[in-house]
């Protein structure tokens, strides 16, 4: 697949992911999970799916003559043991019952047992990515950037995002709200590394979805500064711009991620400009 497949596949994987984690219950007892959308995220991992004994199972190779071993239910559980042994303790055939050697099995599954729940779902979501090539080139994000200056081109929304999309996942982009914008108005932000009591981060996006205006304040910013507050209300107001507009927002974008890519590639930490 092209780097941009690629990239789309992983914001499906995430999205997936977010959607679960938005709405897994975990209440003693009253577990619930969304089991269509578990199986297409799992789907894209490399566990193989078997139905035995009206259990639905997905398995991978873990070490020995050992699986790693998921069963689709509320729980949500993974095991580090044998097909047959899990059948064994989550779907026993009542002959199995007089050993207590299986009752012990069946009543206590810890031996075996290495995530439930949300650890499980973080674990799938993990190995799908890991299986996502996101190595990009210069031509690569040549590409992209091309789309997006298009998009603007043509003052398309749909090509906006999905390059706004593409570019933000390469550089881990993230949305933020600050409680003071107006609703057609998008605020993204890029992680910085470090931290503290308030979070800090690095170069400000702001995109209007009504008005497709699109902006980039450079610099680190937080939503809980006052100082930062305060240049979002006035840019709004039309009191401040953004130190980049437009198809330059993207051309900063296109930067980044060739900065990224290097840093990379020499083995070091980046902390972007």
């Amino acid at each position: 697949m092209s780097f941009k497949d690629n990239l789309k596949t992983r914001i499906k994987a995430d999205g997936l992911f977010g959607q679960l984690a938005s709405t897994i219950k975990e209440p003693p007892g009253k577990r619930w999970m969304d089991k269509a959308l578990t199986h297409e995220l799992l789907a894209m991992t490399d566990f193989e799916y078997k139905k035995v004994s009206g259990l639905d199972l997905y398995t991978r190779p873990f070490e020995g003559g050992t699986l790693e071993v998921l069963v689709l239910d509320n729980e949500l559980p993974i095991y580090h043991t044998t097909i047959s042994d899990v059948v064994l303790r989550k779907a026993p055939y009542w002959q199995q019952m007089f050993s207590i050697r299986n009752i012990k099995k069946i009543m206590n599954h810890h031996d075996v047992l290495v995530t439930t729940g949300k650890e499980s779902l973080n674990r799938i979501h993990e190995n799908a990515l890991a299986l996502i090539d996101l190595t990009y080139t210069r031509n690569d994000l040549a590409s992209l950037l091309e789309e997006a200056r298009q998009g603007i081109d043509k003052k398309s929304i749909t090509q906006i995002r999905e390059s706004l999309d593409l570019f933000f996942t390469i550089l881990d982009f993230q949305p933020v709200s600050v409680g003071v914008q107006e609703k057609d108005l998008k605020l993204f932000v890029r992680a910085r590394a470090g931290g503290g009591a308030m979070p800090v981060f690095k170069h400000l996006v702001l995109f209007d979805e009504e008005t497709m205006q699109l902006g980039l304040k450079k610099g680190t910013f937080s939503p809980q500064s006052d100082m930062d507050l305060a240049w979002v209300i006035q840019y709004i107001k039309g009191e401040k711009k953004a130190d980049l507009q437009g198809p330059d927002v993207f051309a900063f974008l296109y930067e980044l991620a060739l900065e990224k890519a290097e840093a990379h590639q020499h083995g070091v930490d980046q902390e972007t400009p």
